[in-house]
């Protein structure tokens, strides 16, 4: 067309935009990737929840609300790409096939691992917290783990406090369950 320009390069991020990014990253990196792990129970699906989160963060910088929890802020933009990553995932198989018949050795797990561990969490804990459905574990790890209000909950996860409510209730009921089986199936310890 005539007269069109092609578009022209993007407008450099302002200092205060990379101050703020950077800042939040220092302070609240390893718990957005400590929390995203833990919904998506693998290193690499953390690693790229986190990631995407921070850069969403860097996008819309200028829309954080000074004198509101970041945190809830940074969580519930990795909720909602957990959730839309399920979404687009559902019914394909996501387990990676070996390129080679050879083993594989896997990387030692160190933050998650180690905050589950600080926060005493067993490996039959681990296990039936995998069992829940998403939504559960959410409500599980922002109550009990992460110690979140029930407004904070509902801020992240986008509904009311009644709906908090109503899903704690049924997912610590389930996990309770969940649990009870896992301590019957290693029987008596002697």
């Amino acid at each position: 067309m005539p007269g069109a320009r092609p578009p022209g390069p993007a407008t450099p991020p302002s200092p205060e935009q990379i101050a703020f990014v950077e800042n939040a990253m220092t302070k609240f990196g390893k718990q957005t990737y400590n929390y995203a792990y833990r919904l998506s129970g693998n290193e690499a699906d953390a690693r790229d929840l986190t990631q995407e989160a921070f850069i969403r963060v860097f996008r819309a910088w200028q829309s954080f609300r000074p004198g509101t929890s970041f945190l809830s802020w940074i969580y519930r933009i990795v909720t909602n790409l957990y959730r839309d990553e399920l979404r687009r995932r559902k019914g394909v198989f996501t387990q990676p096939l070996p390129e080679d018949n050879q083993p594989h050795e896997q990387a030692p797990r160190h933050d998650p691992i180690s905050a589950m561990h600080e926060r005493q969490l067993s490996a039959g804990m681990e296990r039936a917290l995998r069992a829940l459905t998403d939504e559960q574990r959410s409500v599980i790890l922002l109550a009990d783990v992460e110690e979140y209000s029930y407004q904070q909950i509902a801020d992240v996860l986008g509904c009311s406090i009644g709906t908090v409510r109503s899903r704690l209730h049924r997912a610590r009921a389930q996990l309770r369950k969940l649990l009870l089986r896992e301590h019957a199936a290693q029987g008596p310890q002697v």
